[in-house]
């Protein structure tokens, strides 16, 4: 579950524990400089009270951060708790200005802020016969849909992971099969977008993205009833979600 869909949790804890919050910047163009903010706020803390359980806490968080060093984006949010009940840790795609607290509650300001700011969005990479649609919230990705199209009955098939689909991939079939699979594109991408469609209601979506070469990601920008906001003409099917992300946003 991605962070976003966690505030209102956030904001019905009790306050029986006091929360470390952490936002720091961690763009590439800062350098490490969000290192040295975490240590001078670790350091302003620890003159008050409760230093033992500020240093564990402050100790948790850095060796988290540690572990996950190669996943940095553009930000780090954290809440950690005295009593251990939250111990959350989220690199987001998304700038946030550098703060550190440490309060009965969460200090949720910029997180609520950034969820106003980057409405819930539906990221639809197309391919000639499969798609992948993202779900994203605050920067991140809380769910992925993939889509390889099955020829033989004309519908789109939803599949767990790279693992399960078959070796009818668009990058190794024949001429013949691409050529099969563009002549009904028209009718193919209308039913890629009913399903497209059918997510945008359920998961209410409050923008659609589409990416893709540009005859495919025409099709489907053409068979949307709701219009997506941005269409980009770019083949980032074999890209990691942190590069399409960074592309999006």
């Amino acid at each position: 579950m991605g962070l976003g869909e966690d505030i209102e949790r956030l904001k019905k804890v009790d306050g029986t524990s006091k929360v470390l919050s952490i936002y720091l910047n961690t763009a590439p163009e800062k350098r490490n400089q969000w290192e040295t903010v975490l240590r001078n706020e670790k350091k302003k803390l620890l003159q008050g009270d409760e230093k033992a359980d500020i240093e564990r806490l402050f100790t948790h968080v850095e060796k988290a951060i540690a572990n996950k060093r190669t996943d940095l984006l553009r930000s780090i949010v954290a809440f950690v708790s005295v009593d251990g009940s939250l111990d959350e840790l989220r690199f987001l795609q998304l700038d946030v200005t550098n703060e550190v607290s440490y309060q009965p509650k969460p200090n949720l300001n910029q997180l609520e802020v950034l969820d106003q700011q980057f409405p819930r969005t539906g990221i639809v990479l197309t391919n000639l016969d499969s798609a992948t649609v993202l779900d994203v919230r605050l920067g991140e990705v809380e769910a992925t849909h993939d889509y390889e199209l099955d020829l033989d009955t004309g519908e789109w098939r939803r599949y767990q992971g790279g693992s399960g689909r078959s070796s009818a991939s668009s990058n190794t079939q024949s001429d013949e099969y691409q050529n099969r699979v563009a002549e009904q594109a028209d009718r193919f991408y209308r039913n890629l977008a009913q399903e497209v469609e059918k997510m945008n209601r359920s998961l209410g979506w409050e923008q659609i993205i589409l990416l893709g070469e540009r005859s495919q990601a025409n099709f489907l920008e053409n068979a949307l009833t709701t219009k997506p906001k941005q269409v980009i003409h770019k083949n980032l099917s074999q890209s990691s979600q942190q590069q399409i992300l960074k592309q999006v946003f």
